[in-house]
C-alpha cells in the first residue's frame, strides 16, 4: 500500500512573492501557457522541488492536494501546472481522489480528517506537508500528536530540515508494517 502525501502549494512549494496562484489561474485562462515561461520556472522553489522528488524516490507515494488551490483548479490544470513547473512525479501520481473535500468553514486539519474517513486504508502511511499559516489548525491536532505533520515555514518551505522531518515520520510509520511482513 503506498503512502499517501497531503500537499499545500502556497509556503510549502511556492515561496516566490513575485509568482502566485492568481497568476496561474490567469495563465490557465488564457490558454497559452507558453507566454509565460518565467512563470513556470520560478513559481516552486528549487529547494522544495529536489526535496519533494527526493521523498518522492524513497517512498513512492500518492498525493492529495490539500491547498486552496484545488478549490479553484481542476485536476487537469493542477497536472499542468505540476509538470509545467518540474514536479511530474505529482501530477503522475496524484491520488484517484486527489484533494481533500472544500467547503465552507471546516478547517485544514477537518478537511484531512474528511478525507482520511472516506478514501483512506487501515494502517495507511499518511503524511501532511503544510505550512505554519494555513495549518495552524494541524499543531496539536491528532494528526500532529500521531506524527503525521510536517509544517513549513512561510518563505522558506519544504527545505532540507523539512525534508528529513519528512523521512522520519514516514519511515517511523513503515516499520511495524515492515516487521509484520
Amino acid at each position: 500500500m503506498r503512502p499517501v502525501i497531503f500537499l499545500d502549494i502556497d509556503d510549502v512549494l511556492a515561496i516566490c512573492r513575485e509568482y502566485t496562484s492568481h497568476q496561474v489561474m490567469t495563465a490557465l485562462e488564457s490558454r497559452d501557457l507558453d507566454a509565460r515561461p518565467e512563470l513556470w520556472a520560478g513559481l516552486i522553489c528549487a529547494e522544495a522541488r529536489a526535496n519533494l522528488a527526493a521523498l518522492h524516490s524513497e517512498f513512492w507515494p500518492q498525493y492529495v492536494i490539500s491547498s486552496s488551490w484545488s478549490t479553484y483548479l481542476t485536476r487537469e490544470q493542477m497536472q499542468v501546472v505540476f509538470r509545467r513547473t518540474g514536479l511530474d512525479f505529482v501530477a503522475n501520481n496524484l491520488h484517484r481522489r486527489w484533494t481533500t473535500p472544500k467547503g465552507m468553514g471546516p478547517s485544514r486539519t477537518d478537511e484531512i480528517k474528511n478525507w482520511i474517513a472516506k478514501h483512506g486504508r487501515r494502517r495507511q502511511t499518511l503524511l501532511v506537508l503544510d505550512d505554519h499559516d494555513s495549518g495552524v489548525n494541524l499543531l496539536a491536532s491528532s494528526l500532529d500528536q500521531q506524527g503525521l505533520v510536517v509544517l513549513c515555514d512561510p518563505w522558506v518551505g519544504f527545505n532540507a530540515d523539512k525534508l528529513a522531518s519528512a523521512q522520519r515520520l514516514l519511515r517511523t510509520q513503515m516499520v511495524p508494517t515492515l516487521r509484520k511482513q
